[in-house]
């Protein structure tokens, strides 16, 4: 499996982006640039737990596709037509993923540091970034990019190794220099909560989910005022922490959603939502679901 690029399933079955493809090509044995393949789209696919250690950038090359895919808190529809690209950030869980397909050709290339062949020990341009997943984006030159690396690898490399790594190389620079975000300095000048106080944040959190919690209780958690914990807060995280709070709620009762029989009214209260309104709104506004619907996808 080392020359094939894979995600896993829940199953430890190998899948591209959810897809279980009808029919895959892959790049000939002794390929050494990214790995890649070429495969049609099934109608209809419904993944779960699928996770990829590398991002990878997908081309739809034909035909139409729609999906969903629910990651954390996010819950993403889109719609591709021919030429459309989507990139996956790697290393993030997608829970749920569906896929409608007509006559859907993909070619998929991972994107796995390690494999680019011209990139010097020294060199930081891209382990210093962090690319944002991208449902769905248009950019020709990438497109050409990938067509011209499938094509090189289809045919058995006939303009040398060198011209592999040179588009190999050239295609990750694409990518980061416009999904690559830098990674946060350590040296911000701004104050920020450490990873010690936000543990402790959280660990409160969980511990008095059932319970009213004011920004004063955590503000006194980690030692700060209620203004200066409010501030330092958001520079951390870039949401209040009322919103943090919520967010939490949110995911104990999706969890509990997810592992238990519970009935619906008591997720809600064991999840310290005030009722069951309103925990079913804040799933439909943040998930794009009720919570009967999410149970029943599990």
């Amino acid at each position: 499996m080392d020359d094939q690029l894979i995600l896993i399933t829940k199953n430890n079955q190998a899948s591209s982006l959810g897809a279980s493809p009808t029919r895959r090509a892959e790049v000939p044995e002794g390929w050494v640039g990214l790995r890649m393949a070429r495969y049609q789209q099934p109608p209809v696919v419904t993944d779960r737990k699928v996770l990829g250690r590398h991002p990878v950038v997908t081309l739809l090359c034909g035909g139409e596709m729609q999906s969903h895919m629910r990651f954390g808190l996010h819950n993403v529809h889109t719609q591709l037509r021919a030429n459309d690209l989507m990139l996956y950030s790697g290393g993030r869980e997608i829970d749920y993923a569906h896929w409608q397909a007509r006559e859907a050709t993909l070619i998929s290339v991972e994107i796995d540091l390690a494999r680019l062949h011209l990139l010097e020990p020294n060199d930081t341009r891209f382990t210093e970034r962090q690319l944002a997943g991208q449902p769905r984006f248009v950019d020709p030159a990438l497109g050409t990019l990938m067509r011209s690396l499938w094509r090189e690898g289809e045919a058995g490399c006939p303009k040398g190794q060198l011209y592999v790594d040179s588009l190999c190389l050239g295609l990750v620079t694409h990518v980061y220099r416009r999904f690559g975000m830098l990674k946060p300095a350590r040296d911000d000048a701004r104050a920020r909560l450490t990873s010690c106080q936000l543990r402790r944040i959280d660990d409160y959190i969980s511990q008095h989910l059932d319970k009213t919690i004011g920004t004063a209780d955590l503000a006194q958690e980690v030692g700060l005022s209620r203004f200066h914990f409010t501030r330092v807060f958001s520079n951390t995280l870039g949401r209040s922490p009322y919103q943090h709070v919520i967010r939490k709620r949110l995911e104990r009762g999706y969890q509990l959603l997810m592992g238990s029989d519970l009935p619906v009214a008591d997720v809600a209260l064991s999840a310290g939502f005030s009722s069951q309104s309103h925990f079913s709104a804040l799933c439909r506004r943040e998930l794009g679901a009720t919570p009967r619907s999410l149970r029943e996808q599990r």
